[in-house]
């Protein structure tokens, strides 16, 4: 497409960042807004610049100034400049009657210049193809289309594309259901304000999506785990689960019931600190232990020793008496004294 000027349009050299703002087009019009400025890349790549936005018209001087610092950094085309870009600025003068002639009305030359002027630089754009469309005719302006006549069957495949929509144009009533799929979303365009409330639920992720560094810290409690169950620690299990402080008592390494009883004369006192022990009792030189929780059935084991602040002699072992689900009763072969006490500990795997 050589550089070259017309009646109807002017096509500038190679841009460069040197290039002046402001370009004298040189072309007669009879209105600012019939002049047209477009960016052509060396593929032929077009994009249409908007008055007043990109560039700004002055009739007087028959010039376009650039909006930007150089034709070639204006936002509207920065994804089409090559070393090969050029500016092609064209007249389109409207088709439709601009003057009104009447019967008996005055003719003013103005009117007179205007009318023939129209005609005149309507025919110069389609004998010189002043759009360059390659087709012999100007370019159809807004004027000149009936509201409605463009509908989708007059659209070329692939005619429309992101230079030609406006911003914000394409809203949701513009979506079909189902048209934004993954292929049509940019990496990290969807961010958190981009989400509804509850949007992403258990069945949009994918398996192991969510790991650690996804948890906020503490927000893994008891109620979010499997825990492990009674069985699971009593018949040690290797099966997956948390152990939690309410299912450990469970385990057989745990005690099941523990503490002090007095071994004075007529006193079965419980000294603080136990654990599952319902009540103390008193006979004798025995002493019985009620448990709170009560167990399976009597296979557990009792271990017990005497304690004194005083003297007990050799005689100081403990015995297991007898046991139930419900407790134990343990003798001491000590004497029976006020600086004495017996502390037992029991262990098994069937706590209930």
């Amino acid at each position: 497409m050589p550089a070259t000027s017309g009646l109807s349009f002017y096509l500038s050299d190679f841009l460069t960042p040197s290039t002046a703002q402001s370009i004298t087009y040189g072309i007669e019009a009879l209105s600012n807004d019939d002049i047209t400025v477009v960016f052509i890349n060396g593929s032929d790549v077009r994009v249409v610049l908007t008055k007043d936005v990109d560039y700004t018209v002055d009739a007087l001087t028959k010039t376009v100034t650039c909006t930007a610092a150089t034709w070639i950094s204006l936002a509207s085309v920065s994804s089409v400049v090559d070393s090969s870009s050029k500016l092609r600025i064209y007249r389109t003068t409207s088709v439709l009657p601009l003057i009104d002639f009447t019967s008996g009305a005055v003719l003013s030359e103005s009117d007179l210049d205007n009318a023939y002027k129209q005609g005149l630089f309507a025919a110069q754009e389609m004998t010189e193809d002043a759009a360059d469309t390659n087709a012999g005719v100007q370019t159809v302006t807004t004027g000149a289309i009936e509201a409605g006549a463009v509908t989708g069957s007059k659209i070329a495949a692939g005619a429309v594309d992101t230079l030609q929509l406006a911003n914000a144009s394409v809203d949701n009533t513009k979506l079909q259901p189902g048209a934004v799929n993954q292929l049509n979303l940019q990496a990290s365009s969807i961010n958190t304000a981009s989400l509804a409330l509850g949007a992403v639920t258990h069945d949009r992720l994918a398996a192991d999506a969510v790991e650690t560094d996804n948890i906020k810290d503490a927000n893994v409690t008891q109620a979010k785990v499997v825990k492990a169950s009674k069985a699971n620690m009593e018949g040690q299990s290797s099966t997956d689960g948390v152990v939690t402080p309410d299912v450990l008592k469970h385990s057989p390494f745990s005690p099941k019931c523990y503490g002090t009883v007095a071994y004075s004369s007529g006193s079965a006192t419980l000294a603080t600190g136990s654990y599952n022990v319902a009540s103390t009792s008193e006979s004798g030189d025995q002493r019985t232990i009620t448990f709170t929780d009560g167990m399976d059935d009597n296979n557990y084991v009792v271990f017990a020793n005497m304690e004194t602040s005083g003297s007990m002699g050799d005689n100081h072992s403990v015995t297991v008496m007898a046991k139930t689900t419900a407790g134990f009763t343990i003798e001491s072969q000590a004497n029976v004294a006020a600086t004495t006490s017996i502390n037992f500990i029991v262990f098994g795997s069937t706590f209930a």
